[in-house]
């Protein structure tokens, strides 16, 4: 029930009149919240203003078409969240006065359309206004700055006392400014100049129409409005919303506790409150008698004009001179009648269809080719309508009746939505944070530059998936693929103009840059950059031609050339990071020696930080970990008469299972200090002392006296380096007992790649682990070969599995963000490693990155591999195999789809 003093007390059932962007919005919020929503509207139609039409197999949008990024941050945010297309419309205008024997321009095609008519260019008048054009914005930006800094001065003023005030031309005032507000609002020239100066120049300045350039990129719907309201339609009925189309309601009274609602056809409903998502006019007319004093003061101040509205193809309803068609047409004649045609081909990106579609509103005949015709309303902002504004919270909710529409701000789509949010939290006792337009982003004449390189780049370079820049300041880049390799769709949304200079200077390092720095960030939180990475994968897997080349390429040759300098400084900063004895123990301390505490806010139970092997996507990962572990054992034929050798033992997870399991000796080796302080505290918490022991040592200060039955390594050799595999394996042919295992488990990359990867650096290499070196196949057999008598004798790639290894990883590390944060680590610390598992993960999920467990051991050794069936047993078993010896069978029957087994055993 509904509680008089705000909030719910219990399970609520709220109308909802009006099914406008207002009250659709009203109604998702309220929806989520847990309400019970009933939906009224009057037409047949959800959407309102936001109306698509079809003719001849074109849709085509009548009302709501156009919007920014800009201007409209709610809106974007509304239709992000719904998967809503969007594509880059055109929003520009022309003016032509007394059927264009007047003036006559528009703003389409740059000069040319500025001066569609010829003589304007010698014309004296014609400078003076596009001077007081200009001017207008200093003028607007001063009169703003004084209003908003000092709340007591009036704001009553009216548009045409500021103009009269500054000495504005008559030219200005005809042939742009009222031809501009006539067009926003829809109303008479007229009634333009009685308009609250404060709210239109405010509009002007949020809305970038007080400059003739640089204006934020305009969108509109790609498969137009009605697919943004179907979107919107699923989604309420999903969540049990009723939606009664063709109801129009006649009256609102209130009630004991709540609201009755009396439809038109006499039928009614009692609710626990009620939103009126229509026209203040129309709320006032359907409260009746029963409206109070505040609430016919305050909502009567909001005036509305209404318009005669025509879809037709009639090009005489146009500028005369083609030169100046634009996207918004105003038609102005010498006794101030106006109308207001807008070309639908540019506006909703129809191309050429013979005939323009036409939207004209107020024309002074009915024009030819007329395809439909209907009336519509839009607030204008007056003087009181402003005043009033900063009111409404004196009616909202006081008798379990909200009030919204795009009437509460400008009259627009961005101001319906904001007051359907507004109502929606006001009735579920929440407060509502709106978004707040952000900031236009105005780059430098370099980061121009830059931009304009790196649009160019990622238009040729993407033949595949869709990638699509947000920016800021409005303006989108689409690069979308004709080849059907990749279907992913990644946005982008650009904060800061240094995106484009970073990637333009460090490629791959500067993107990596850029997000750490919060530069750009990307529209879906969860898979959006993970799918980014797999964009770029199989595009550089398409570039054949360049892949040819790869054995040739190197730090000198970046992907775009202009990083040739950035490349070769990161490629000798990791050159100097090369693993000698001092400076590996220095670069693995520097990822490992982190904090022990960090590590365990991501990874399982028993600390292990490698592939796991999952049996199904919901798994636990402790118990994929544990399986990995079984399959290291298992493949190393261990037993408790071994002595076991672990060369980078982590945090002790797999030295406690084998000597838990087997019963063996165990000798682990590593080079962080926070590691080894770690794993002998979980040894000692054990009781395992008295068969493991760990060393701070490198694998190449072992002695070669001493002899280990087997070796384990798991994702350690990615830190030994190129120029030491053969090393590495000399050292473990010296300390491995003649007929000893070796097992590795490492990541490896395609030998196609391998020469030009260790031959240049990368965001790995440079961020996370320093003098770090994946090997491919081929390399660790020519390392083997080369230094040691080892050969191979089984080979598996559990690459798979480090994609969800690394998908639980992350989601783990960002559930647990504050408390990274409480460890002193710092924003960019976290968006440094949410890049570092989304890159890893792209390179698994593509399978352009291996896993691989491999045994070697020395030819000849029968003592261990002689026996085809040693070990068959130990095998099943470990895999949950059930083995019951002794158990006669005495027959196998099947009931219903069901095997029986009946047995005899032995008594």
């Amino acid at each position: 029930m509904w509680n008089r003093k705000g909030g719910m007390s219990a399970k609520m059932r709220v109308a909802v009149v009006g099914a406008g962007i207002s009250g659709m919005a009203a109604a998702t919020e309220l929806a989520k919240g847990g309400v019970e929503v009933v939906v009224y509207e009057k037409e047949e139609y959800l959407g309102g203003h936001a109306r698509t039409v079809t003719v001849d197999g074109v849709d085509l949008d009548l009302g709501f078409m156009v919007f920014n990024r800009v201007t409209y941050p709610n809106m974007m945010e509304f239709f992000e969240s719904l998967g809503v297309d969007m594509e880059v419309s055109d929003m520009s205008f022309a003016v032509s006065l007394d059927k264009g024997h007047g003036y006559e321009w528009g703003s389409r095609t740059g000069l040319s359309s500025l001066f569609a008519q010829k003589k304007n260019a010698l014309n004296p008048y014609f400078w003076q206004m596009i001077r007081e054009i200009l001017k207008f914005k200093d003028h607007v930006l001063r009169y703003l700055e004084e209003l908003e800094s000092n709340p007591d001065i009036d704001r009553n003023e009216t548009l045409g006392h500021f103009i009269n005030s500054r000495g504005y031309s008559e030219l200005f005032q005809k042939a742009y400014l009222v031809p501009v507000c006539a067009s926003i609002w829809s109303c008479p020239a007229e009634g333009v100049m009685s308009f609250s100066a404060y709210s239109v120049l405010s509009f002007c300045r949020n809305h970038y129409l007080l400059q003739l350039f640089g204006r934020p990129q305009w969108l509109t719907v790609r498969w137009r409005s009605h697919d943004y309201v179907n979107k919107v339609r699923e989604q309420l009925e999903s969540r049990d919303c009723q939606i009664r189309t063709g109801c129009g309601v006649h009256s609102v009274s209130t009630i004991d506790d709540g609201c009755l609602i009396t439809c038109e056809d006499g039928s009614q409903e009692t609710y626990n409150g009620c939103i009126m998502a229509i026209h203040a006019p129309d709320a006032l007319k359907i409260l009746g008698k029963q409206a109070t004093y505040d609430e016919m003061r305050i909502l009567g101040a909001f005036q509305f004009v209404y318009s005669d509205v025509f879809l037709h193809r009639d090009k005489n309803l146009m500028p005369k001179n083609p030169a100046a068609w634009s996207a918004w047409n105003f038609l102005g004649t010498m006794d101030n009648k106006v109308c207001v045609t807008y070309w639908l081909n540019v506006l909703q990106n129809l191309g050429e269809t013979g005939l323009p579609y036409l939207v004209t509103l107020n024309p002074s005949h009915t024009p030819k080719h007329t395809l439909l015709k209907w009336s519509t309303g839009h607030p204008f902002p007056s003087v009181a309508a402003s005043k009033a504004s900063f009111e409404l919270d004196h009616i909202q909710g006081k008798r379990g009746i909200w009030f919204c529409g795009a009437y509460q701000g400008y009259g627009f789509h961005e101001d319906g939505l904001k007051a359907g949010l507004v109502a929606a939290h006001g009735m579920l006792g929440k407060s509502c944070a709106v978004l707040n337009n952000p900031k236009h982003m105005v780059p430098s004449l370099i980061e121009t530059g830059a931009r304009l390189f790196v649009t160019r780049f990622l238009g040729q370079y993407i033949s595949t998936g869709c990638l699509i820049l947000l920016e800021e300041g409005g303006t989108i880049f689409t690069f979308e693929g004709a080849r059907k390799k990749c279907l992913l769709k990644v946005s982008l949304r650009v904060h800061n103009p240094q995106f484009y200079w970073k990637v333009a200077t460090n490629a791959d390092l500067g993107l990596a840059d850029a997000y750490i720095n919060g530069d750009f960030s990307v529209v879906d939180k969860n898979e959006g950059l993970q799918n980014l990475f797999m964009i770029f994968i199989a595009n550089r897997d398409l570039k054949t031609s360049v892949s040819r080349l790869n054995n040739k390429r190197g730090w000198w040759t970046p992907l775009l050339f202009t990083a040739c300098i950035a490349s070769a400084k990161y490629f000798f900063q990791h050159v100097s990071r090369r693993n000698t004895v001092t400076q590996a123990r220095r670069n693995i301390s520097r990822h490992y020696d982190l904090s022990n505490e960090l590590f365990a806010l991501f990874l399982d139970e028993t600390m292990t930080y490698s592939c796991a092997v999952f049996k199904s996507e919901d798994e636990d990962l402790k118990v994929a970990q544990l399986r990995k572990i079984s399959l290291l054992i298992e493949k190393a034929r261990i037993n408790k008469e071994h002595e076991v050798l672990e060369i980078g033992c982590g945090w002790g997870s797999l030295a406690i299972e084998v000597v838990k399991r087997t019963g063996c000796k165990y000798t682990g080796i590593t080079l962080s200090e926070e590691q080894l302080r770690f794993a002998e505290m979980k040894v000692k918490e054990a009781g395992l002392q008295d068969h493991i022991r760990f060393l701070l040592c490198d694998y190449r200060q072992l002695s070669d006296t001493y002899k280990y039955d087997r070796i384990i390594s798991c994702e350690m050799i990615e830190a030994v380096g190129h120029e030491y595999m053969e090393g590495f394996f000399g050292c473990c042919d010296s300390v491995l007992a003649e007929d000893g295992i070796l097992v590795l488990q490492f990541i490896s990359i395609p030998d196609e790649r391998y020469d030009e990867y260790r031959r240049s650096s990368d965001f790995i290499k440079e961020y996370i682990f320093p003098g770090g070196c994946l090997p491919s196949l081929s390399r660790i057999a020519s390392a083997m070969v080369a230094s040691s008598r080892l050969c191979v004798e089984h080979l598996e790639n559990i690459g798979i599995h480090y994609h969800q290894t690394l998908r639980c990883w992350r989601e783990n590390f960002l559930e647990n963000q504050s408390k990274i944060i409480a460890l002193g680590f710092n924003e960019k610390f976290i968006r440094t490693w949410e890049y570092y598992f989304d890159y890893c993960a792209a390179g698994f999920k593509t399978c352009t990155l291996g896993n691989y467990q491999v045994v070697f051991s020395r030819p000849g050794n029968v003592y261990t591999f002689g026996n085809a069936y040693k070990g068959v047993r130990e095998q099943l078993e470990s895999r949950g195999c059930q083995i019951r010896t002794g158990c006669g069978l005495h027959s196998v029957s099947t009931i219903d789809d069901v095997m029986f087994f009946f047995i005899v055993t032995k008594i």
